[in-house]
């Protein structure tokens, strides 16, 4: 037996009796939040087979069988630790001894497979992730949750800690480097999100058979166009074609993306700003940098925390632009609606693809056409981001009306920007485009006489999250304070 699997056995073998227990200095946090974040993403899905590779006590196993009927599969290297998951007896699960890098079943076996909290322990790494991939079914979801640092913390996690801890053969990975891996062995990655400290889940989805990877280097999510139409949609995408304030924030998220320490991820930005060729000097300023991560951490948290209440809402995009919210807070079943003008819609046509779920419609914001191809059976959640600071008082009014004439019961997710701030000049961007601001505000609460249903629920300034973030962030979010843009939190019934 090599000596990384007799360490890893020796080190979980002793671990076992204990493992679940919440006094148990490391699974008791970094292993439950991320079980807890892949139970989250997995609840609301239906799917047939799973297969929980590094499964250790079957924690992971046993909490969805609770929630999801399926067949459920568990593999790891401790003999100790699948004698605790065992004695669970949990319903339709099986329990096998072996190792990542060469998994006991046939090519395109489960729907899911999961890995939480032990791909650092595999010598193997990219023969696991591609192992991983040969047993998905095309279209499968695979869910890697770990800890892990770049730089300098990763050397030490690496070379120093874990030998000290004569825990196995460790290679801790950043988010960004398991994405890559996961891109390497041919998967679509569809979701990464940073959860407590240094844990992460990175989400990819196995390509359709006939939907292999395109010439860029990203791979077509399964029941979209396929990859042919996809390169002629990318080749007729011009500069011309895209609205400049979108460019943007397209342009943020994508140099954020491919930074060391990325706190977003957003693969289709980066493929859009490559695909145009666009040199993002002018549009991808320092301020604007930070504020437009914070606005969408914030955005992203905030629409999951209301997915988390109404886990089948409608959610509404308007003004949509080429924002690539929707893979970021899919909770497996939300429908999911992006609206704009016919000149955004047709260029957002040429690099996303509509699926069972996520739809594209035309329509002037003003108007309320486009909103009958909408259900109004569910608690409606609308997103306006970046929007309603280009529109006058009056047409604000006409926009709230229109929404809470049309749906029921619904909250509102929108970015306000202070009447101070209402000069193109003072923002280092903006500047540079012809875009003209309209109506600011002071408070939140100055929406609220032009629509008598909706009521305020919260005001936070980017600045807010700012200060949570790099040091530079905090910095800037210190000095700019009060007078950055703010998310506004509103409600109606």
């Amino acid at each position: 037996m090599k000596d990384y699997e007799k360490l890893s056995k020796e080190h979980f073998n002793k671990q076992a009796p204990v493992y679940d227990e919440t006094n148990t200095m490391y699974y008791s946090k970094e292993g439950k939040i991320s079980c807890q974040d892949i139970f989250d993403y997995l609840k609301n899905r239906s799917f047939e087979k799973l297969l929980d590779v590094g499964c250790g006590t079957g924690y992971l196993i046993d909490m969805l069988s609770k929630e999801i009927s399926a067949e459920y599969y568990g593999l790891d290297l401790s003999t100790e630790m699948l004698k605790v998951a065992n004695g669970k007896n949990i319903n339709q699960a099986t329990f096998i001894e072996g190792t990542s890098n060469q998994l006991p079943f046939d090519d395109n076996t489960f729907d899911v497979v999961t890995c939480s909290q032990s791909f650092h322990h595999y010598p193997y790494q990219e023969k696991a992730m591609k192992e991983a991939y040969r047993v998905l079914k095309d279209g499968g979801i695979y869910i890697l949750s770990d800890t892990g640092i770049g730089g300098i913390g990763g050397f030490i996690d690496n070379h120093i800690l874990f030998k000290l801890m004569k825990s196995g053969d460790c290679h801790t990975q950043n988010r960004k480097g398991i994405a890559k891996m996961m891109k390497d062995a041919g998967f679509h990655v569809i979701n990464s999100r940073q959860l407590s400290g240094f844990v992460y889940t990175v989400t990819a989805e196995k390509s359709n058979s006939e939907q292999k990877e395109s010439s860029n280097g990203y791979a077509a999510k399964s029941d979209n166009i396929n990859t042919r139409d996809r390169q002629s949609n990318n080749e007729q995408l011009k500069l011309s074609d895209v609205q400049e304030t979108a460019l943007i924030p397209l342009a943020v998220r994508a140099n954020e993306t491919k930074g060391k320490k990325a706190r977003i991820c957003d693969e289709k930005a980066v493929e859009i700003i490559e695909t145009l060729g666009i040199d993002t000097k002018n549009l991808d300023k320092l301020v604007t940098h930070e504020c437009v991560v914070a606005r969408t951490i914030l955005f992203d948290q905030t629409v999951k925390k209301l997915l988390d209440k109404y886990p089948d809402a409608v959610c509404i995009n308007i003004g949509c632009g080429l924002d690539n919210r929707f893979e970021r807070v899919d909770n497996g079943g939300i429908d999911w609606y992006n609206v704009d003008l016919p000149d955004s819609i047709a260029v957002r046509k040429k690099v996303y693809r509509e699926t069972e779920r996520e739809h594209m419609l035309v329509g002037n914001v003003l108007d309320t056409d486009w909103m009958e191809a909408i259900p109004k059976d569910r608690v409606t959640i609308v997103v306006a981001e970046g929007l309603f600071m280009y529109f006058s008082k009056e047409e604000i009014k006409t926009i709230l009306n229109n929404l809470t004439d049309t749906f029921d019961k619904g909250f509102l997710v929108v970015e306000l920007m202070l009447q101070k701030m209402m000069k193109e000049k003072m923002h280092d961007t903006v500047k540079n485009t012809s875009a003209k601001f309209g109506w600011g505000t002071d408070s939140g609460k100055d929406l609220l006489p032009l629509d008598s249903r909706l009521e305020l629920i919260s005001e936070k300034s980017f600045s807010s999250q700012m200060k949570k973030s790099t040091l530079k962030s905090k910095i800037l979010g210190t000095m700019i304070g009060n007078l950055n843009n703010r998310l506004t939190l509103y409600k109606w019934k």
